[in-house]
């Protein structure tokens, strides 16, 4: 990648991306949609929190709810830094592994790691939080941002994945929680599953898991709308007004459906969407940016399985 995105902290307003002035006429400003390292909330509320207010969750643009029971890979993450705390979605991908978005665990600024990341599996409803969904507390390098994603001060959008590696594998009832990764490039339509905001400046919660359908770009329409910002062969582009993710759907993923197998494989990552100069996202133009895990095929294999517990992902291109 040629075009990295520089942060100043007189330049940048709180929660958006500002693409230095060298760049600016050739691609938009970006927002990155965690509720975390942008968007921290204040470390005195954080302690006083309960798991049941969720104030910066809420649905999906232009979608609907998700059918208890669907869905199942999804994880509910709560990624904890020095100043605050902040929520992402994220995929079971193997008996120990967790894939996610590296911003949703590591600061786009400071380049800080989390101090520790709360995985929630087996959730329908953040607010009230499923009484039985399974919690999993991660530290230290159990929580793997891609090593390139934040480098000499800044950070390149198109390393935006990491690993979480769980404290214990899963029991082998829980293996139907485990989703399925897509080899070859994509382009189709998908769907987005999240918690995600249903407005740009929403504000009222939703408790439960949502979903959208939308339409992935080809690579000439992506450009054409972002410019040097966007990256074909490390991401995907929505194109789709009005059908899209946004705040809070950092990190989950993006699935297409095999009516011939029956099954949902992952061919992205929620990474960021389209902002107004002034910061505030746009989630309602579409152009939502998602990274390809393909893409990154082998570095997801050597710092899960690879490096110790659990079995391998399979990829699959059915």
């Amino acid at each position: 990648m040629t075009f990295v995105i520089q942060l100043t902290k007189s330049e940048v307003p709180t929660g958006s991306i500002t693409p230095s002035s060298s760049n600016i006429s050739k691609c938009q400003v970006i927002y990155w949609l965690v509720l975390a390292s942008a968007c921290l909330i204040n470390a005195n509320s954080v302690a006083d929190r309960s798991d049941a207010d969720d104030e910066g969750v809420d649905e999906i643009i232009g979608g609907t709810t998700v059918a208890r029971g669907q869905h199942q890979y999804m994880a509910y993450l709560r990624s904890f830094y020095a100043g605050g705390a902040g929520s992402c979605g994220g995929t079971v991908i193997t008996n120990r592994y967790i894939l996610t978005a590296a911003h949703c665990v590591q600061d786009h600024k400071t380049g800080e790691i989390a101090s520790k990341v709360e995985v929630r599996l087996k959730v329908y409803t953040i607010s009230p939080m499923d009484s039985g969904a399974k919690l999993i507390t991660v530290t230290g390098s159990s929580i793997k941002p891609h090593p390139a994603y934040f480098s000499n001060g800044a950070f390149n959008s198109i390393y935006d994945i990491a690993l979480i590696k769980m404290t214990a594998n899963l029991p082998t009832s829980d293996y139907y929680l485990i989703g399925k990764l897509y080899m070859p490039d994509y382009q189709d339509t998908v769907t987005a599953v999240g918690w995600g905001l249903t407005s740009s400046t929403s504000t009222t919660a939703s408790p439960t898991l949502q979903q959208v359908d939308f339409k992935i770009g080809t690579k000439d329409e992506c450009t054409s709308f972002w410019g040097s910002t966007y990256h074909h062969e490390y991401q995907m582009c929505g194109i789709i007004p009005g059908k899209s993710v946004c705040r809070g759907d950092s990190g989950g993923p993006i699935v297409r459906y095999s009516s011939g197998y029956q099954i949902y494989t992952q061919v992205g990552i929620s990474s960021f969407v389209p902002a107004s100069i002034n910061g505030q996202a746009l989630c309602e133009k579409g152009y939502a940016v998602f990274t390809r895990p393909s893409a990154h095929r082998d570095w997801i294999t050597a710092n899960s399985c690879i490096a110790g517990g659990g079995f391998c992902n399979h990829w699959f291109d059915v």
